[in-house]
């Protein structure tokens, strides 16, 4: 297939180096993009250049912003750009500190809208990628329905209240706050700034709120250790090194990363529909047992099959046949929380890449790490 030549437009993604933007820089290259990327070392693009954006390195430069932090940190490469995507956020659930978490998200954001002020006028959308925990939050009806009009308050209420008693708050709670504090902080300055319809507004802002993102990667990472927090558990289910099925991540809500992807493009590419609205990238419920299920179905009869972890197959979610032992439409329980992903479909027109397609897509990617 050829490369398709520039459409004109240039567009920047921070945190060039992570999974989503990985993807989302990839597809936004196949539709003609010029790509600005930002990274805290350079060389940790290379992979990505010499691998799924070679086809396209003509069209790429990558800016190092070592600490997104400081005052300017984006403006160079923010400069004359029709786009920005945010990705880059802290997602290392081995820090332990609200400063750690929670601030650097926060200012993160500031430093990046600042930038965004100085682009010039050609500027017309900033899409921000948050998550499903700046949504869920404790409720007491257990069959409670997450949609986007719901915020978790209630973890960043915690983490405040835990850094003034000088407690560590969770790991997983503290992420919560970190996405909720800095997206109350994006919408903060779309107030402040009269950026909606109507009122000379300099761009639109938007949010992505994707639940647990699993999918093929742009680029296959050089080793297992390399995974991200969400492809290791499968990988490890896959490989066999997981000897008992791990634990659900949060509500067990999954998405594939190249809907993600496609949700942020969509939203730039709409401005005007997309702007101050926040979307979720949920297509449904994607836990680790089915993953094991979906797994050993498909490569039964092989020294694959063999090593992975059997568990309770079918435990804890619908849509598994017993008498085959196949996977069909993955769904909750009755009495578990769900998070609601259509508003997306229906406004973007699109279908989700449904849970066992995903799971067999990126096992066959992560194939060459076995």
């Amino acid at each position: 297939m050829a490369t398709p030549t520039s459409n004109g437009k240039t567009v920047l993604v921070t945190g060039l180096g992570g999974y989503i933007a990985g993807v989302l820089g990839h597809l936004l290259l196949t539709k003609g993009y010029s790509l600005r990327g930002t990274t805290r070392k350079a060389a940790s693009i290379e992979p990505l250049l010499k691998g799924a954006y070679g086809p396209y390195a003509e069209r790429v430069k990558i800016f190092e912003v070592p600490d997104m932090t400081v005052d300017g940190a984006f403006d160079e490469a923010a400069k004359g750009v029709d786009g920005i995507f945010h990705t880059a956020s802290p997602i290392d659930f081995s820090i332990t500190t609200y400063d750690e978490f929670v601030t650097i998200a926060k200012r993160g954001n500031e430093v990046l809208l600042a930038a965004a002020l100085k682009a010039g006028p050609q500027l017309t959308s900033v899409v921000v990628t948050s998550s499903v925990v700046a949504i869920i939050d404790a409720k007491e009806n257990p069959e409670y329905t997450f949609t986007e009009s719901d915020w978790a308050l209630g973890a960043l209420a915690q983490a405040e209240k835990d850094r003034e008693a000088g407690v560590q708050t969770p790991s997983g709670r503290l992420y919560a706050a970190s996405k909720t504090a800095a997206d109350q902080t994006m919408w903060r300055f779309r107030d402040l700034h009269k950026l909606i319809p109507n009122q000379q507004a300099l761009f639109r802002l938007t949010t992505i709120n994707p639940s647990v993102v699993i999918g093929p990667p742009a680029n296959l990472a050089s080793h297992p250790s390399k995974l991200n927090e969400t492809l290791a558990p499968l990988f490890s289910i896959f490989s066999g090194a997981a000897t008992s099925i791990p634990p659900k991540i949060g509500s067990g809500s999954f998405v594939d990363v190249r809907d993600v992807a496609y949700e942020h493009v969509w939203a730039y590419e709409n401005a005007a529909k997309a702007d101050g609205q926040r979307y979720i990238a949920c297509e449904g419920f994607g836990p680790a047992q089915a993953v094991a299920d979906i797994l050993r179905y498909a490569y039964r009869g092989t020294s694959l099959a063999a090593k992975i972890p059997v568990g309770v197959p079918g435990e804890g979610y619908l849509g598994f046949d017993a008498e085959t032992g196949d996977v069909g439409d993955v769904g909750f329980l009755p009495g578990t929380i769900r998070v609601d992903g259509s508003k997306a479909a229906r406004e973007m027109g699109f279908k989700y890449i449904s849970f066992k397609q995903s799971v067999l897509d990126t096992a066959k990617a992560l194939e060459p790490l076995l």
